[in-house]
């Protein structure tokens, strides 16, 4: 679907929270090519700080009304994530493009249907996964899928990441960090099951999970996994072993314990081993090698400095493709494959057995 490069896109916003107003709005409202026409909340305060802040003047504290009532091109959600999946059908019964955070949704039938929802109404499905948009990351996955690596056999992810405050209903311990100026995380957001759903998994893993799927194309079929809590309502330290749609075997390994203090060090890593070679990929420092069995070694671009979460991009994305610009690099099918990857992964560690993807 394009709407054509006469006129600006005009996008909605389901969800004024942190997110939305450190990443999304601040982004749409300074991009030419898009409109904010109307934001939703169920929060009148949130509502209020983020049209204040952003100059948006329709504000709906029911998003079915404004669903219902504006003349609209896409939505982006950026709601809590056990809210995900209803509001996310919402907008695509409505036949609007989407743009919805991840975690996508929390279960795995949830996703496959979004994704088969969008197909039905020929709307983009768009998974706000901002890595997607680094331009190194890019040409590590052309050359996957040219063959440089040959066929995927071992992939292993580490991500240790700055949350466990959110996980202890604790969001302030960084606020001197992110420094957010609208509306911060509540104590609840990351902390509560019945708001966040999991912890590291369905905040963290999702992220690293993303990647894997995006740079290869593969796909999970049986996941086997072990979660502590480490004394919290949600999982903090989560080692997921995977089996692949094409027999590759991995490891996604992943802890949210880095402190506050330490928030420069904290560590995404990737290693893709194949029958031609392999790749490391060091998310965090911006560098990527590809080594190949016939002794070269290829340095791709380093990532510019500020460049490496380019947060701003995907809400820019949704408009871009609406206006025919760009086809889909954060697509729903990647979004499922992470969910049913997490799905799995949660169950296994609950029932303490390996979960087929197609159980699920």
């Amino acid at each position: 679907m394009a709407i054509g490069e006469d006129r600006r896109a005009r996008i909605g916003v389901i969800g004024t929270g942190w997110w939305a107003t450190t990443a999304h709005l601040p982004s749409l409202t300074r991009y030419p090519s898009a409109e904010v026409a109307a934001i939703a909340d169920l929060s009148s305060e949130r509502l209020n700080k983020a049209g204040d802040a952003f100059g948006v003047e329709r504000r709906y504290t029911d998003y079915r009304r404004m669903l219902d009532e504006e003349r609209l091109d896409g939505v982006v959600v950026a709601t809590t994530h056990a809210t995900h999946y209803e509001i996310a059908r919402d907008v695509l019964r409505h036949k609007l493009g989407l743009l919805v955070e991840k975690p996508m949704v929390l279960h795995a039938r949830e996703a496959r249907e979004l994704v088969e929802l969008a197909e039905a109404q020929t709307v983009p499905l768009i998974v706000g996964y901002p890595w997607h948009f680094v331009a190194q990351h890019e040409q590590l996955r052309q050359a996957i899928a040219g063959g440089r690596l040959g066929r995927i056999q071992l992939i292993s992810s580490l991500f240790a990441s700055m949350v466990i405050e959110y996980y202890r209903a604790n969001p302030q311990a960084y606020r001197p960090i992110f420094n957010w100026s609208v509306t911060g995380p509540t104590a609840a957001t990351y902390s509560e099951p019945a708001v966040a759903g999991g912890g590291q998994g369905h905040l963290q893993v999702t992220h690293a999970a993303g990647l894997i799927f995006w740079l290869t194309g593969l796909r999970a079929v049986s996941v086997g996994a072990f979660m502590e809590n480490c004394g919290l309502k949600v999982d903090l330290c989560d080692a997921i072993a995977v089996r692949f749609d094409n027999g590759a075997l991995g490891t996604v390994a992943s802890t949210g314990g880095i402190a506050a203090t330490a928030a420069n060090n904290q560590q995404l890593e990737y290693r893709i081993y194949g029958t031609e070679g392999y790749a490391l990929l060091d998310v965090q420092g911006g560098t990527c090698s590809i080594f190949s069995n016939d002794g070269t070694v290829e340095t791709l671009d380093p990532v510019p400095s500020g460049r490496g979460y380019p947060q701003e991009a995907t809400s820019r994305h949704l408009v871009d493709v609406l206006l025919g610009r760009a086809e889909n690099r954060s697509p729903g099918e990647v979004g499922a494959r992470v969910v049913e990857l997490l799905d799995a992964a949660y169950v296994s560690a609950a029932q303490g057995r390996i979960i087929r993807v197609d159980e699920l």
